[in-house]
């Protein structure tokens, strides 16, 4: 956890010295040596805490030329490439997760379609909004759906950072085997705009994923609603 803070504190300094100017687009950061030898960490934390700038879109490695700014943090999406569950950690580590609501809902019947469960079952249920690291302006509104076996689990939802399925697994000693993932475009209704900070109708982006167990159990779904401005998701295909 200290390495984890210390690198996102560095990738917040460096994002606000790109965003006054002090390093303009096509600028050179430091190098990682300097960087190291400035601010008395290791290699291993620069370069965590560069990862989380190009993964916003703000900086570039370029071959002999070095870590170079291409872009300004309120002229950016922030870019999530994934091709693994580690892919999932690191997001949540380069993001954080701000609770709104930990309780227990009864579902709708539209909700129970969308878990494949019994209408008026009663789901633990969460909406929190994901910011990145040193931003002010929240990347997306998750709704979360927990299976009513993860009893207790609110608690520490509270008090956690990281992927909800993480903690799942740690807690509950139990593995999540699969993940599907659908995506699809929408349009932001008034109060979910309202919540991250866009006019009513913007266009938008949802990222919708469901974690089984070993077994085919539904443990967790979180839908993620993104302002279309604020995100971009990059999946990468090689034969």
């Amino acid at each position: 956890m200290k390495n984890a803070a210390r690198y996102q504190r560095i990738a917040g300094n460096l994002r606000r010295a790109i965003a006054t100017g002090r390093y303009p687009i096509g600028a050179q950061l430091p190098t990682e040596h300097q960087l190291c030898r400035q601010l008395g960490v290791s290699r291993f934390t620069v370069r965590e805490a560069i990862r989380v700038l190009a993964a916003s879109g703000l900086v570039k490695r370029k071959p002999r030329a070095g870590t170079v700014v291409t872009g300004l943090p309120d002229d950016t999406r922030y870019r999530h490439s994934i091709g693994s569950l580690r892919d999932l950690v690191q997001y949540a580590q380069t993001t954080g997760f701000q609770y709104m609501y930990v309780g227990r809902v009864q579902l709708s019947r539209e909700q129970a379609r969308l878990l494949s469960a019994r209408a008026g079952q009663e789901w633990i249920y969460a909406v929190a909004l994901r910011r990145e690291v040193g931003g002010a302006k929240p990347l997306a509104l998750t709704r979360l759906y927990l299976n009513p076996a993860l009893k207790g689990i609110e608690r520490t939802l509270r008090g956690a950072q990281g992927a909800v399925y993480s903690i799942i697994e740690r807690e509950f000693g139990v593995r999540i085997h699969r993940v599907e993932q659908v995506i699809s475009g929408i349009v932001l209704e008034a109060e979910d705009a309202e919540n991250l900070g866009v006019a009513p109708g913007t266009p938008g982006l949802s990222i919708r994923r469901s974690y089984f167990d070993e077994g085919g159990r539904l443990l967790e779904l979180a839908d993620n609603l993104h302002p279309a401005s604020r995100f971009a998701y990059r999946i990468e295909l090689r034969r």
